[in-house]
C-alpha cells in the first residue's frame, strides 16, 4: 500500500479539459458512494459530435444560442429502434444493479405463484405482502424484478434483493397470505402441497465474503432485466422499496484523450495506482472501449476520502 499514488482531485474538474471543437472526445470519472457499501468509480468516453454539430447548425442559421429541438411525442404503434431499446436496457441494468448495491442486501430469493398472474396482478400481490411485512414490524427493504418463467413465458415470478431480519417461514405465509387475499380468502399458516399457491425460494450466492456476496447478487438481480421486460412492462420494469435513495455521483472530467490514460489518470485521482507494478490496484472491468469502471476493495486499497 506504501507505493500507492494518493488521492488526488483536482480544485475544478467539473467542467471538459479540453474545447470540444477540437477535442470531440473526452472523459470523465463518475464516483458512486454508498451507504453501507465501498464505492465504485466509472471511466467514461464522452462523445460531443451531437454538440458540434448542433453549434454549425445555430451557426449556419444565425441563431446566438442552441437549443435542443422540441421532443416528439412517443407513438405507442411505433416499433421500437433496437439502439433505443438497448440503451433503456442498460440504464435499468444500472438503476438495479446500483439500488440493489445502496440496500446491501441479506439475502436473494425468488418468489413463484402456481397461477399465472399478469404483470398488474402480480404487483398487486407484491403490494399486499409489502403491507403485511410492514404491519408485522418486520425489517424488510427490497428490490423485486419480475421475469417470465424460461419454459412458460406467460408466466411470471418475482426476483428479490432483500435487507432484513426475518425467516422464511414468515416470508412464505405472508406469501400465501397475499396470494389468497387475491381471491377473497383469508389463511394464516403456510399452505402445503396441492393447497400450496406459491412459494419462497432461497437462491445461493456463494462467495468469499459479504462484500462480494453483495456485489455477486447485485449482477444476479440486474441480469433478470431483459428486452421483453423493457417493452412489454414499460414503467414496471423493477420494483423497489421507498427506503432506498441512491447518493447523487460525483463528475471529474479528465486530461486523458485515450480510454489507457484515462484509467491511469482516474486510479492516481482515486488512488487506486500502484506505482510499483505501473497497474491499477484495483480489477478494472472493461465491457467496451467507451465504459471501464472498478469496484473499489478496501482490504486492497484504501478507499477515498470523501
Amino acid at each position: 500500500m506504501d507505493d500507492l499514488v494518493p488521492f488526488s482531485p483536482q480544485s475544478d474538474r467539473s467542467k471538459p479539459r479540453h474545447c470540444f471543437a477540437f477535442e470531440p472526445e473526452q472523459y470523465r470519472v463518475k464516483v458512486r458512494r454508498f451507504s453501507a457499501l465501498p464505492a465504485e468509480f466509472t471511466v467514461q468516453r464522452v462523445n460531443f459530435d451531437r454538440d458540434i454539430r448542433a453549434y454549425e447548425r445555430a451557426a449556419q442559421q444565425g441563431y446566438s444560442t442552441v437549443t435542443r429541438p422540441p421532443r416528439r411525442p412517443r407513438d405507442p404503434d411505433r416499433t421500437p429502434d433496437p439502439e433505443d431499446l438497448e440503451r433503456a436496457q442498460w440504464r435499468a441494468k444500472q438503476s438495479v444493479r446500483l439500488r440493489v448495491l445502496e440496500l446491501a442486501p441479506s439475502a436473494l430469493v425468488t418468489f413463484t405463484t402456481r397461477e399465472i398472474l399478469t404483470i398488474d396482478q402480480l404487483l398487486w400481490v407484491w403490494q399486499h405482502f409489502a403491507r403485511l411485512m410492514r404491519s408485522a414490524g418486520v425489517d424488510f427493504e427490497y428490490v423485486a424484478v419480475p421475469e417470465r418463467h424460461p419454459s412458460n413465458p406467460a408466466h411470471l415470478h418475482l426476483h428479490v434483493a432483500y435487507r432484513g431480519r426475518c425467516n422464511f417461514s414468515t416470508l412464505r405465509r405472508f406469501w400465501h397470505m397475499s396470494l389468497e387475499a387475491r381471491h377473497g380468502r383469508r389463511v394464516a399458516v403456510i399452505l402445503r402441497g396441492a393447497e400450496s399457491p406459491g412459494n419462497v425460494d432461497v437462491q445461493p450466492v456463494k462467495s468469499r465474503d459479504s462484500l462480494r456476496r453483495m456485489r455477486k447478487i447485485s449482477r444476479y438481480v440486474a441480469k433478470y432485466i431483459t428486452k421483453d421486460l423493457i417493452t412489454e412492462f414499460n414503467r414496471r420494469r423493477y420494483w423497489p422499496s421507498k427506503g432506498i435513495s441512491l447518493q447523487e455521483a460525483q463528475v471529474f472530467w479528465l486530461d486523458s484523450i485515450n480510454q489507457a490514460d484515462a484509467i491511469r489518470e482516474a486510479c492516481t485521482m482515486m488512488g487506486q495506482w500502484d506505482n510499483l507494478s505501473d497497474a491499477p490496484a484495483q480489477k478494472i472491468f472493461r465491457p467496451s472501449d467507451r465504459v471501464a469502471w472498478c469496484a473499489i476493495d478496501p482490504d486492497k486499497t484504501p478507499p477515498p476520502p470523501f
